[in-house]
């Protein structure tokens, strides 16, 4: 018993000494970007969380929540090279590939394979990374699917910009 108390005070003892409550923890960065100085880290949280509701929103065309994710100045550029400016462009040209979409017999709608979020150790915000895959309804269509690949600048809660990339899947 008396054994089992000495025990158990130097592990306690061991626990204690060993926290430092005074270490600053260096930011784990790599890599680079062109024409800056800062290297890239792991992002937040809560630009996912932004991303997330962007997503939902879109998912269910609901335009006038999906323009408050986007800031006034943003620029939006489109797999297909169009570029939308601001929020309004942005839900135009979203409105035009419903259209475009649905014209080809398939569903506009898509699953988020994924969505993480990465930084800049000296910029500003966070950029999302997404990954989406939309399968072909339509039997006749020649292909499987579209997988898009995006990347959302948020800061303050709000996208300043937005780049999307496309890859086909044959059937």
């Amino acid at each position: 018993k008396i054994m089992k108390k000495y025990f158990l005070i130097v592990i306690t003892f061991f626990m204690f000494s060993c926290s430092d409550t005074d270490h600053v923890c260096e930011i784990q960065s790599n890599g680079f970007i062109d024409g800056m100085d800062g290297q890239v880290m792991m992002g937040s949280q809560s630009a996912v969380e932004v991303f997330k509701d962007m997503d939902k929103a879109w998912a269910a065309l609901d335009y006038d929540k999906l323009k408050t994710f986007v800031a006034d100045g943003a620029v939006m550029k489109f797999a297909d090279g169009e570029v939308a400016n601001g929020p309004d462009e942005f839900v135009e040209q979203i409105k035009r590939e419903v259209v475009e979409i649905e014209e080809k017999g398939n569903d506009f709608k898509w699953n988020t394979d994924y969505a993480f979020s990465l930084a800049v150790t000296t910029g500003e915000g966070d950029w999302v990374n997404a990954q989406f895959t939309s399968t072909h309804t339509n039997p006749d269509s020649e292909l499987e699917a579209e997988v898009f690949y995006e990347f959302y600048h948020i800061i303050d809660g709000k996208v300043q910009e937005w780049n999307q990339f496309k890859r086909t899947e044959l059937k």
